[in-house]
């Protein structure tokens, strides 16, 4: 199965000659669901604050001179506190991080919400049996790796974007890294990618081409 998904992401976001992607359906083109691969429902236990975070998410046809774009659109009640944002969570992305370095790439603009674009790292779940298809609900979070900034900027907890589309991207891991971090990182046995749109003010942030490669 998990290889199976492996080969939909590459067929959709690789070109001929360009590093295999290891992002489901990164390019938001899947011709049977343009959502394929990503987490935008959430109704497990505990995601209440989400309950309508669905009816904010969509694939548009063409942004601008991009096909297929991610689109979460956010009004005050969920981008300013007590707000959560409006989010989506790429399936699990099995990797063994000891093995080299990746690269996250993506391109993103606003026209009103700052965002939060990073990679996190995730185990099994207490009790759960690992298994070839796992769910993000049966797995725990224990790693943030480095959020993506795009332009000039490269600190704080928001990411601030322009209408004009823009790339971002981050390089991990880390060559520098606490023993307590190591460890943590030993831990990892999925990446997910976690986007929101929080903070700002009442718009949209557009999203694509959401690239994880192997490039050491």
């Amino acid at each position: 199965m998990i290889a199976s998904l492996f080969l939909l992401g590459g067929l959709l976001a690789t070109p001929a000659g360009a590093a295999y992607n290891l992002v489901v359906n990164g390019s938001f083109s899947a011709p049977d669901d343009p959502l394929k691969g990503w987490r935008y429902i959430y109704n497990a236990s505990g995601d209440s604050w989400y309950a309508n975070n669905h009816k904010l998410v969509a694939v548009v046809d063409q942004d601008k001179d991009r096909h297929g774009v991610l689109k979460l659109h956010g009004t005050a009640a969920e981008l300013q506190v007590p707000g959560q944002g409006v989010k989506v969570d790429s399936h699990p992305i099995p990797v063994d991080l000891s093995k080299g370095k990746y690269r996250f790439s993506i391109y993103a603009r606003s026209t009103g919400p700052t965002c939060r674009i990073l990679i996190e790292g995730y185990r099994w779940a207490p009790g759960i049996t690992p298994h070839e298809s796992p769910l993000n609900t049966e797995l725990r979070k224990c790693y943030k790796l480095s959020q993506v900034y795009f332009g000039k900027e490269d600190a704080g907890t928001m990411a601030h974007l322009s209408g004009a589309w823009q790339k971002g991207s981050t390089v991990f891991p880390s060559d520098k890294l606490s023993d307590l971090a190591k460890t943590s990182l030993s831990q990892i046995k999925f990446l997910v990618i976690h986007i929101v749109a929080i903070g700002g003010y009442e718009g949209d942030l557009f999203v694509d081409d959401a690239r994880i490669e192997k490039i050491q």
